[in-house]
């Protein structure tokens, strides 16, 4: 965790380092400032700060007139003598309040607060991660004459198109007619991790995939297990599927 402090009483700022270190050893005093011309100048340079503790009565002026002039990457956690500034100080992302002189306990009752607020925010981003990522197909269902059998993706060797069929190859050694008749389709369905389009009529699972060589100019003999013969790439795809194959 990198902090920042401002403020310009060397005895208060040594005070807070010694909380800071005692709360979490781990913890990285960045930079203590004792001038509103130093933040601006330290946060122009946009450094990456977790948290700031700040007075609000500096040498040169109130601090709020830098916070006026910077975009303050982190919450702030004001510590002052006045009690005067409460609305300004939560105007300007202030998470609490401290009057001076406070003790070790009131500063660790504002860090759980702290604490508290970022793992909130950590599990709303990751909340938003999971929704905005794609959702791939996870199964086929084979409909049957007299039922429905399913097919897990991650059992999937290859699917061939032939004659506007499609077909997916099971690591049993069957094979599974598909209700799709767009490879394209299917293809923007699956994972790209995973699976890779070789030619217009094969996709092919890396899973299963145990070799590849050489067999032409410009394109490539893939061997897949749990199927006889090799698929081979198209010119037009050869390169970018050896940098899938990569990673």
């Amino acid at each position: 965790m990198n902090i920042v402090i401002i403020e310009d009483e060397p005895l208060a700022a040594e005070k807070l380092v010694n909380y800071i270190t005692r709360f979490d050893a781990n913890a990285n005093v960045e930079k203590i400032c004792d001038k509103v011309a130093d933040v601006i100048a330290f946060f122009q340079t946009e450094p990456t700060v977790d948290l700031i503790f700040s007075d609000i009565e500096l040498l040169d002026g109130q601090v709020f007139s830098a916070f006026d002039e910077v975009d303050l990457p982190c919450p702030v956690i004001f510590t002052t003598s006045y009690n005067a500034f409460w609305t300004q100080a939560f105007d300007n992302q202030g998470i609490a309040y401290l009057l001076k002189p406070f003790t070790y306990k009131r500063f660790t009752s504002a860090m759980t607060n702290y604490e508290s607020l970022k793992a909130n925010l950590n599990q709303t981003k990751q909340l938003i991660q999971n929704q905005s990522k794609k959702r791939y197909k996870s199964r086929f269902l084979l409909k049957h004459v007299d039922a429905v059998t399913i097919l897990n993706v991650e059992d999937v060797v290859c699917i061939r198109a032939a004659s506007g069929i499609l077909s997916a190859y099971d690591n049993a050694g069957n094979h599974h007619l598909l209700s799709s008749n767009s490879m394209s389709k299917l293809e923007a369905e699956l994972n790209p991790d995973h699976f890779f389009r070789l030619n217009r009529s094969d996709i092919v699972n890396i899973h299963f995939i145990t070799s590849y060589e050489n067999y032409g100019k410009e394109t490539l003999a893939v061997n897949l297990s749990h199927i006889n013969d090799p698929l081979i790439t198209s010119k037009t795809r050869t390169s970018e599927f050896k940098k899938w194959l990569a990673g």
